[in-house]
């Protein structure tokens, strides 16, 4: 491979990371609007021992569906178990 053909893919592949960074930041910024957004509904909503139930039927399937990020859910999970009253030791 010629050093000119070298330094036009390494230019490209730096931009597709550049392009995969930006990506990242953006949906993180999306999930943390999201998750303010839902703290405040759960915080004033009425019948927080239902969402509780319901919330954790849904976190089950969700990390049996992919318990490759059952581990990255477990943090998360726990955040929103806490907004619905339910405080683990």
């Amino acid at each position: 491979m010629e050093q000119n053909e070298f330094e036009k893919m390494l230019a490209l592949y730096s931009d597709n990371i550049n392009g995969l960074m930006d990506n990242q930041l953006a949906l993180t910024a999306q999930v943390q609007v999201l998750q303010a957004a839902l703290a405040t509904v759960l915080l004033h909503h009425a019948d927080r021992p239902t969402l509780l139930a319901t919330f954790q039927q849904y976190m089950k399937i969700s990390k049996q569906a992919a318990p490759q990020l059952a581990g990255r859910m477990e943090g998360l999970e726990a955040g929103m178990l806490a907004l619905l009253g339910q405080h683990q030791a």
